[in-house]
């Protein structure tokens, strides 16, 4: 199925919005508002602070992913779509991913991450500590064999992001996609014969992803994007225009009423923790800022194109890499030219030239995975045509 120029755009811009939250955590700590100095003197307080969200951009990440996956599936109805959707879920996500935490260990045994002394100097902790990551590796202890499972599996299955720590977040990625293909067949079901009764099924799901872990919510809210879009109702442009407007102040909330997020102290009366207060905030605002996407008739010429199709391809690399390259290049450049401002460039620039190979590679891989699992897609056409076609030819004749 054809990818959603609009939709790729947003992933893009997405994966842009950790790069620059993880440099600001870096190489200007003081800045982020989560360490010594606290939220209220931060860029926490300016609507600004949606651009270098990157907690939120994560929780957008997810909503599009639920939607994406099951788009073919809607349309279809077909659970073969499901199945084959579900099967290559690990090997889609596995192949860039094991790239990247064999060149992180690589770096690791060449003695190329200069983290350490960075963090020390900018007073980032989370650089100090390699993005705190679980497991502090060194050039001894790092080596192929453990990064080579980790990237393959162990990474998805059990969530195991010590070689590079934006892999935190494929443990949901794997298993939120594997609750949405559950959850799929019963809300579409009901959906087609009482599509009231839809959001209740829709509502057990999210119940049921809380009970598991709160991140996981933004799973199965994401499927509500299939129903909303399914209903007759069409958002005009001042709608649209003010869902994106409040869906960029939610996703620029970090959980801390401060500064324009004043107002949003009503929310610290419920005893939610902050980081349950961003979570649930990011995912709604996602929810509107995607709806009002995908709602539009005639898009704009800039969310349409090669150049939103470019920011698409180049999210999930960029998202692998750009934590190594802070800590590498990023972290190199800072210690020889002692400019946080040098080291932060370093890092972003390098992020973006080191994600171009590795997208030529991700383009490859979902291609090939295409082709393959197209070929099982055929083969279950064929068997269905043939079943089909004894079942008429040993139908008893009428009339």
């Amino acid at each position: 199925m054809r990818k959603d120029d609009s939709l790729e755009f947003l992933r893009g811009i997405a994966s842009i919005v950790v790069m620059f939250w993880h440099t600001l955590l870096g190489f200007a700590p003081s800045a982020s508002g989560i360490f010594a100095n606290g939220p209220a003197n931060s860029l926490q307080t300016s609507f600004v602070f949606v651009a270098l969200n990157g907690q939120s951009a994560v929780y957008l990440f997810f909503v599009l992913s639920s939607f994406v996956l099951l788009k073919r599936y809607f349309a279809s109805r077909k659970i073969g779509d499901l199945l084959l959707a579900a099967a290559k879920r690990l090997p889609r996500l596995a192949g860039p991913v094991l790239v990247t935490v064999l060149l992180s260990c690589l770096i690791f045994r060449q003695e190329l991450y200069f983290f350490r002394d960075t963090g020390v100097q900018t007073g980032s902790p989370w650089l100090a500590n390699f993005a705190y990551a679980a497991k502090q590796l060194t050039p001894e202890t790092a080596n192929f064999s453990d990064a080579f499972a980790q990237g393959a599996w162990r990474t998805f299955i059990f969530g195991d992001s010590y070689y590079d720590t934006s892999l935190w977040t494929m443990w949901f990625e794997f298993w939120g996609s594997l609750m949405v293909f559950a959850l799929a067949p019963a809300i579409f079901f009901v959906h087609d014969r009482i599509p009231s009764l839809s959001w209740c099924v829709l509502a057990i799901g999210v119940f049921l992803a809380w009970s598991v872990n709160f991140v996981l919510v933004a799973f199965p809210v994401g499927l509500s994007l299939h129903l909303l879009l399914a209903s007759k109702f069409r958002p005009n442009a001042w709608t649209r225009l003010a869902l994106v407007a409040v869906s960029l102040a939610l996703l620029g909330y970090a959980g801390n009423a401060v500064g324009i997020y004043r107002p949003f102290a009503v929310l610290e009366g419920g005893g939610l923790p902050e980081n349950a207060r961003r979570a649930y905030t990011a995912i709604l605002g996602s929810v509107m800022l995607i709806y009002a996407v995908v709602a539009s008739q005639s898009p704009p010429s800039w969310l349409t194109g090669k150049a939103a199709r470019f920011f698409g391809d180049l999210s999930f690399p960029l998202y692998l890499v750009h934590v190594p390259v802070i800590c590498s290049l990023g972290s190199w450049v800072f210690l020889t030219s002692g400019s946080a401002a040098f080291g932060a460039a370093a890092a972003m620039l390098g992020s973006v030239l080191t994600a171009l190979p590795l997208m030529a590679f991700n383009n490859w891989w979902i291609a090939a995975l295409r082709v393959l699992f197209d070929r099982f897609r055929r083969i279950d056409t064929v068997a269905a045509a043939e079943t089909a076609h004894i079942s008429s030819q040993s139908a008893p004749a009428t009339g």
